[in-house]
């Protein structure tokens, strides 16, 4: 019996710069509005592609879903099946930083692994899996350019959605940071990290997003710094 594929798109229907949402619905909003031209390519198992252009650079926006295991198999699969190189999680996080509010937008320089994911070619090292340099620098320069606070540090990733409120001094924590992280280090010439816009917070629970706005606008500051780093590997290759 074959299983059925992630991601089933014909060859060279996507970008060599991939942007990745969790929720298929943040995906379709993303691409419609912020992409030119935007091509659905991908609806298999509900995790909507598309690919379109950004100031005439060629990126894609593609669900991930949720969670480190299809996160890593959907970027196996772009890497290795469709020669995806430059990555970049978009995505919601909860945080009990003081310095933190919901709605603020935190670039992510590692990310700290309370996932299972790492696997056994690297489960005898403490591994904590960064991002990538130039990509976060052209991220945080782009937030600053375009007036968008910006918080930079270290994540977490669990595998757990509810967890108690005392746990480490974490910047952010959400669901596939490391299973993009540890899976693009293990490709030679590949770049990623994680960016997120907060969700919620541990501190201050009154801030809340209505549930209308988490797939819309409070996150479009996070995807227009995204599409300047993509415009911007563009630039500088």
């Amino acid at each position: 019996m074959l299983l059925k594929r992630l991601i089933e798109a014909p060859s060279g229907s996507i970008a060599k710069t991939v942007l990745l949402p969790g929720d298929p619905l943040r995906t379709k909003y993303f691409a419609e509005n912020f992409l030119d031209s935007p091509v659905c390519y991908n609806k298999s198992r509900g995790l909507l592609g598309y690919t379109g252009f950004y100031h005439g650079v060629r990126v894609s926006i593609q669900t991930s879903g949720m969670g480190t295991t299809s996160m890593s198999e959907c970027v196996t699969q772009l890497v290795e099946e469709h020669g995806c190189r430059n990555f970049i999680r978009v995505g919601s996080c909860a945080s009990n930083d003081r310095a933190v509010h919901v709605g603020d937008l935190i670039l992510s320089i590692a990310n700290a692994n309370e996932s299972n994911c790492i696997g056994e070619p690297l489960s005898h090292y403490d591994f904590v899996p960064t991002g990538s340099f130039d990509l976060i620098r052209y991220a945080y320069e782009a937030a600053h350019q375009h007036g968008i606070p910006v918080h930079i540090g270290v994540t977490g990733c669990c595998d757990l959605l509810y967890r108690e409120k005392d746990r480490p001094p974490l910047i952010g924590s959400e669901m596939e940071g490391t299973g993009l992280l540890v899976t693009t280090s293990k490709y030679p010439n590949v770049k990623a990290f994680v960016m997120m816009t907060c969700g919620a917070h541990a501190i201050y629970e009154d801030e809340v997003i209505p549930a209308v706005r988490r797939s819309q606008s409070v996150y479009d500051d996070m995807v227009k710094v995204a599409l300047e780093v993509a415009f911007r590997l563009e630039r500088e290759e």
